[in-house]
């Protein structure tokens, strides 16, 4: 670690500016410079061994020069006492350094995300563990202007002046930019506590630099190793088009009994109607589900593209080298035991896996999993589960999910509710192909539109979201669980700092990624992506019948940055022609039941298009209570038909314009539910999204601008 002198002079070298401090090795000579200061004095201990020096008694502000020497042997005193074994180097001395604000600045090169800057309120704040704002380097001058917002959105201190900001903003390029001192390699941890804000002026009062680790001596910046390493990745990427578009599959541990995996697996295939060749592999077997059975891979007369393998844990490694052997461009072990196994002797599930990868180390083939169920493709027709349940659409949305249960789940979503889920991969523990390798897949794949993932854990978050942050297709994480790793051992405040948490949310945040927190909300993001494409702005339009719900939806929006706009002028206007008693048309809209016909004719499409043509509005939510319809109608038939021609209504509007989504609010009955079903699958065709509630709806569309910003 650098001493303070030495990490202060590597920061002049990079411009930014700092105090000049002196140093004293004796409590004689700490009076002596004294002397030559104008003002009241800051002493710091100076060891390479003692990071926390604040903790260690090893800091005194405000000093008066008289009592410099009786000061520098308190310091060193409280030092020895605090450290006997650290090498005390002797005291600085610099002048106090007056402010309106003080400013923490931290950088490392973390093991798994890579260069990163933390930025936030300085001092004593830092001590106090007040959360700095993270981002992943290196920076542009937009990004750390960002960061700087953010970090000091809503501060009780002063603003910065338009001049402190751009030389903060240089500062921070100087440390994270694509020629800082991280893409240099110059530091592997960096605190710069506090920076002293006056007015126009930033000065570094106090700095911690220390070097790479010898292990990483030859570090390349996060931007050269994301651009190095995806190029490799890709090329061991040949034969992926096999993951969901094989012309042939062996199925390795095929069973004769219905009720098995083995057995249900080939049936799937065959009932969904997948077209390529399908292998059985059985030792004694003659015939399963009607295809010819073989002894090994090794027997098959044809080429295999790709195989399943649901064999014991032990079989694994000797069945991927005679699936190498046969030529197998992509193998999917569905068999579980490995790095996941917490039985009695859990290190032999581990070394298992070792020896699998060491196999495929040998070959060309890629293996999906292990600890999977499978596979899901419309275009190939692949079957992960019952072909009733299967999706069709060969184009949209990919799904690949570290759970075997979210995986088979968001399939059969999809089939209820009409959404393009074109293909779903199980793929378990990644011990080989892993969420990286699968994202650039996406990003290349004709058949993917939508970038979808279940993801409990990332092998390297760093390079994932950088290459994310350059992708053209929206990417949605649907998030298992986050870690906060423990502060109290760091060894300095950045690493006290940065935690996988608030490095995780930095990495997603900067990668433009969606993040959602349940099976709901993913399949929710499914649909309005699916049926809106993008949106721009925050402004809805809010309109409907049931007065509590147009106040709860507003209170909704706020919660997740959208906006209920006041109406233009001559939407108002307009709007006044649909006045019944009890109607409200400002925006929300709230028009009771018998207010939604003039004369014989439904009215819902007209406000739409009124709502279409006002300048306020980015998208439109209609909803709908269907008990209040229900209660109109004299039978629960003529109910439906009103229903259906509400639906009708609003899908008439025209499509030019915001686009439209519809809250139909079912009181919960089985008639109600499945009208819901139906008109979700039959207006996401025409570009409504339906959802089950107000709240969603909003919710959605804050999701959707999030993936279209």
């Amino acid at each position: 670690m650098r001493t303070e002198i030495e990490s202060k002079n590597l920061l002049k070298q990079y411009g930014i500016a700092t105090s000049n401090p002196e140093l004293a090795h004796d409590a004689e000579h700490a009076q002596a410079l004294a002397k030559n200061f104008r003002r009241s004095l800051a002493m710091k201990i100076v060891s390479a061994d003692i990071v926390h020096k604040l903790a260690a008694g090893g800091v005194r502000l405000n000093v008066k020069t008289a009592d410099a020497a009786s000061t520098f042997n308190d310091i060193m005193a409280s030092c020895r006492a605090f450290s006997p074994e650290a090498k005390l180097e002797g005291v600085l001395l610099e002048e106090m350094v007056e402010g309106e604000q003080e400013i923490f600045l931290g950088a490392r090169a973390d093991a798994e995300y890579g260069s990163v800057v933390l930025l936030g309120s300085g001092g004593s704040g830092v001590e106090r563990g007040v959360p700095p704002v993270a981002m992943l380097a290196p920076l542009t001058r937009s990004l750390a202007g960002r960061l700087i917002d953010t970090a000091f959105a809503g501060a009780s201190d002063p603003a910065l002046s338009p001049k402190a900001k751009s030389t903060l903003t240089d500062y921070l390029m100087a440390v994270a930019g694509p020629d800082g001192m991280l893409s240099h390699g110059e530091v592997g941890d960096l605190d710069i506590n506090p920076i002293i804000v006056d007015g126009d002026v930033c000065i570094a009062v106090d700095a911690v630099a220390q070097s790479l680790p010898p292990e990483n001596s030859s570090w390349v910046s996060s931007e050269e190793r994301t651009e190095q390493t995806i190029e490799k990745r890709k090329a061991r990427l040949q034969g992926i088009d096999a993951l969901f578009s094989p012309k042939s599959i062996a199925f390795i541990g095929a069973s004769t009994s219905p009720s098995k995996l083995g057995y249900r697996s080939i049936k799937n295939l065959i009932d969904f109607g997948y077209k390529g060749k399908i292998y059985p592999i059985h030792p004694k077997a003659d015939e399963i589900c009607g295809l010819r059975a073989y002894p090994s891979i090794l027997d098959v007369p044809g080429p295999v593209d790709r195989a399943y393998i649901a064999v014991g844990a032990v079989q694994v490694p000797d069945t991927l080298s005679a699936c190498a052997a046969r030529g197998v461009k992509i193998v999917q072990v569905l068999t579980a035991g490995f790095t996941e196994w917490s039985g009695a002797e859990p290190s032999k599930g581990k070394a298992l896996e070792a020896e699998v990868r060491s196999v495929l180390s040998r070959t060309d083939m890629r293996m999906v999993g292990p600890n999977c169920i499978g596979t899901f493709s419309a275009a190939s027709r692949m079957a992960m589960g019952a072909a009733r349940y299967s999706p069709t659409q060969p184009r949209g949305i990919t799904f690949i999910s570290q759970s075997g249960t979210f995986a088979g789940d968001v399939v059969r979503r999809a089939q209820v509710l009409g959404v393009p889920v074109a293909q779903v991969v199980s793929c378990g523990n990644c011990s080989d192909l892993d969420l990286i390798d699968y994202l650039l897949f996406c990003e290349d794949d004709p058949n993917t539109t939508l970038s979808a993932f279940y993801v409990e854990s990332i092998s390297d978050p760093g390079l994932f979201f950088r290459a994310a942050a350059n992708a053209k297709k929206p990417i949605v994480l649907f998030k298992g669980g986050t870690t906060e790793q423990g502060i109290t051992a760091a060894g300095s405040h950045t690493a006290a700092l940065a935690t996988d948490k608030r490095l995780w949310d930095a990495a997603v945040s900067q990668s433009g990624v969606l993040q959602v927190d349940s099976i709901d909300d993913l399949m929710d993001t499914f649909l309005i992506q699916s049926a809106h494409t993008e949106l721009k702005g925050n402004r809805l339009g809010i309109f409907g019948s049931g007065g509590g719900v147009s106040v709860t939806v507003s209170d909704a929006a706020a919660r997740v940055g959208m906006l209920v706009p006041q109406l233009a002028s001559a939407t108002g206007q307009a709007l006044r022609h649909f006045g019944v008693p009890g109607t409200s048309v400002a925006n929300p809209i709230d028009i009771p039941v018998w207010g939604l016909r003039d004369g014989d004719r439904l009215i819902l499409g007209d406000i739409v298009n009124l709502l279409k043509d006002d300048p306020n509005l980015d998208s439109i939510i209609v909803y709908i209570e269907m008990g209040s319809v229900m209660d109109f109608a004299n039978s629960e038939s003529d109910g439906l038909r009103e229903l259906e021609e509400i639906c009708t209504s609003v899908a008439r509007a025209r499509r030019a314009g915001p686009n439209v989504s519809l809250a139909l609010r079912s009181t919960g009955d089985k008639t109600q539910e499945d009208f819901v079903r139906s008109q979700r699958i039959k207006l996401l065709e025409q570009g409504i999204a339906v959802f089950t509630s107000t709240a969603r709806a909003v919710r959605a569309h804050a999701k959707l601008r999030t993936l279209s910003a």
